[in-house]
């Protein structure tokens, strides 16, 4: 490891994902740029996750899993990243997957921009539908509004730690959203390289597809809801408080108010509530 070819941290939270993981796998393996470690936590997984890693750490040591308690994503990507040697990390759903040449290229874009402080590409939707949204980041207002920058982009390490990772709350999605709302400002270079190097797995069931669809939306309303609160100068200084805030923020939470009454009115709904599992995330 030399300044010109600094490590690069890998790390891939496990949770329910042992049916995919052998393809995020072997996705970093054929990376063109050698100079990288994985670092895999099993979130609590109740599969068998962990059989399925264990060939790949003995295969080549760059490979490191770990098995912590159930505490989700946030937390598992944290524990990840104090464990880390790398200059820069790179978060990878277990079952999403990277070309080969995308450390390679986000790492040179490093090199060329110092001042950066996060590099992405382009993406591709795979799974059950292919039709993947174009995603670029424009300024730091717009993403306040709506995220444009997936988990899967590249920053440094010491920035991460500086701003106390991701939010440990977050069970219900976006916490990389609002990790991007701490890390950056309108002063922050971003970097786009403008090719399709990352492949995220659309499933009919995800955390994502749970934080937008779940309860009649409920679930996204009340995501929203925090990340305003927990981020009320910053709306301030870019929307105006109280009038933009707290109209948004009150009409949200009627729209939260409607949903969660005539969700709760369908005694199907009730019933389903009652008896289905607690999940963990």
């Amino acid at each position: 490891m030399t300044a010109s070819t600094p490590l690069v941290s890998i790390i891939i939270p496990a949770y329910k994902q042992a049916e995919y993981i052998s393809d995020a796998l072997d996705s970093v393996l054929k990376q063109d740029y050698a100079c990288w470690e994985a670092i895999v936590v099993d979130d609590g997984s109740p599969d068998n996750v962990a059989d399925i890693v264990a060939p790949y750490c003995a295969a080549d040591s760059r490979i490191q899993f770990v098995h912590t308690e159930n505490h989700g994503v946030s937390a598992a990507r944290n524990k990840a990243v104090s464990l880390a040697k790398g200059e820069f990390i790179l978060p990878l759903d277990a079952d999403d997957t990277i070309e080969p040449t995308y450390i390679g290229k986000a790492v040179e874009q490093f090199r060329l921009h110092p001042e950066a402080e996060v590099v992405y590409c382009k993406w591709r939707f795979f799974g059950v539908t292919t039709d993947a949204p174009e995603l670029a980041y424009t300024t730091y207002r717009n993403l306040l509004v709506n995220n444009s920058i997936f988990a899967t982009a590249m920053f440094r390490r010491s920035r991460f730690l500086a701003i106390g990772g991701y939010d440990e709350d977050m069970h219900l999605g976006f916490e990389d959203w609002e990790m991007w709302m701490r890390l950056l400002d309108d002063s922050s270079v971003v970097i786009q390289i403008p090719e399709h190097l990352f492949n995220y797995r659309i499933k009919t069931a995800s955390r994502n597809v749970t934080a937008a669809d779940d309860n009649s939306g409920l679930n996204a309303f009340a995501i929203e809801l925090y990340m305003m609160d927990k981020h009320k100068k910053v709306y301030k200084r870019y929307f105006g408080l109280p009038t933009v805030f707290y109209e948004t923020r009150f009409q949200l939470e009627d729209q939260y108010r409607k949903l969660k009454k005539k969700y709760d009115r369908i005694w199907y709904r009730r019933l389903w509530r009652a008896i289905r599992p607690k999940r963990n995330r």
